[in-house]
């Protein structure tokens, strides 16, 4: 009979230490804190299908504003509005694309500075072609602000 409880014994404990190792493995979950940062730097990583662009130009009084694929034209103050680049005159097509080489360009002679807001971000590219992320327009330096215009 000794021989019997101590298998008896000895597999409760083995039963036991079984449940406690399933209570561990599937109990086991992340702090709350550890969760939201993973989110987080999830969130500012991961590319997302709903970015919202606007651009302005303005071409000697000509101002033209592309947001999400739709342009609007004020054009000696008649405002003008064009579903898609394929609708949008070939004026107002080589005035866009004359800013936007303009802006591409590296010329460290120009002090042309050319501004661009992406989902709520300023990007502002420098005379020299480098470019500045802001997530204000308050935060780029009162100068260049003067100079762009803001």
């Amino acid at each position: 009979m000794t021989a019997q409880w101590t298998e008896i014994y000895l597999l409760v404990a083995i039963l036991v230490a079984f449940g406690c190792f399933l209570v561990l493995l599937v109990g086991r979950k992340e702090s709350p804190e550890k969760k939201s940062e993973e989110k987080k730097k999830n969130d500012e990583t991961a590319p997302t299908g709903d970015t919202n662009v606007l651009e302005v130009f303005d071409y000697l009084g000509t101002k033209i504003i592309h947001e999400n694929g739709t342009y609007t034209v004020n054009h000696g103050g008649k405002v003008s509005y064009f579903k898609s680049w394929l609708d949008l005159p070939g004026q107002f097509k080589k005035m866009v694309k004359e800013l936007d080489n303009r802006s591409q360009e590296s010329k460290s002679i120009s002090e042309d500075y050319f501004l661009e807001s992406i989902n709520g971000k300023h990007y502002l590219t420098m005379p020299g072609g480098k470019k500045r992320k802001y997530n204000s327009i308050n935060e780029i330096p009162a100068h260049i602000r003067k100079a762009i215009g803001k």
